[in-house]
């Protein structure tokens, strides 16, 4: 049985697709994909391509050092991660690993396709999903942020402070039960208690109706 845990295999990760861990943990997939990759590649090509990748993470060469076919799973992961779905890898990869799967691209999980974080790099949503709401067509997104703020985001560690749409940093255990990610019945909190929305300003509401 392979040795490479969930909190592991999320943190690694970070570093492959430029999100938080906090923003990895609140897809809820964490678990799936790593079970989906482990099965996909084989659990004892899977551990080496993971030994690979760890070191070639912390080699200034950094990914490149990876051979084609570890180059092509990190790429699979990756792709997963921002859609979902495990894609058809590189003919000559899937015969270096010597797959026994047939090597197609499919969706991990119903929830995998909404939960994606391609939709997050341009705040939009999935289609017939996660609708953010009346009007919000309206206001437009916020800017990229600076590369700097980006690489402290995804280089803080489990103590580190998140903002979650608080006005001050927080740590994560001072989080409300109602601004945490995942889905409302995995918070245990009753919908009597998750605080009503703040009415828009009257500035916002006359930019709404125009």
């Amino acid at each position: 049985m392979s040795g490479i845990t969930e909190r592991d295999f999320v943190l690694t990760c970070v570093r492959l697709t430029g999100f938080a861990e906090y923003d990895l943990y609140g897809t809820g997939m964490a678990g799936l994909y790593l079970s989906t990759a482990r099965d996909q590649v084989g659990e004892e090509r899977f551990d080496a391509f993971w030994a690979a990748l760890k070191k070639a993470l912390d080699d200034p060469q950094g990914l490149k050092a990876l051979s084609p076919a570890h180059l092509e799973v990190a790429r699979a992961l990756t792709y997963l991660w921002y859609t979902g779905a495990w894609p058809k890898l590189a003919p000559a990869a899937h015969a270096a690993l010597r797959r026994e799967k047939a090597n197609t691209e499919f969706v991990a999980a119903p929830a995998a396709y909404t939960e994606g974080l391609v939709w997050r790099t341009f705040h939009g949503h999935p289609a017939g999903a996660k609708a953010p709401g009346f009007g919000t067509w309206a206001v437009p997104p916020p800017g990229i942020p600076p590369l700097e703020e980006l690489q402290e985001e995804t280089a803080a560690g489990p103590d580190g402070a998140y903002r979650v749409g608080m006005e001050e940093p927080v740590a994560l255990d001072d989080v409300p039960h109602d601004l945490l990610p995942a889905f409302r019945a995995s918070r245990d909190v009753p919908p009597s208690e998750v605080p009503a929305a703040p009415e828009p300003e009257a500035e916002e509401q006359e930019e709404i109706r125009a």
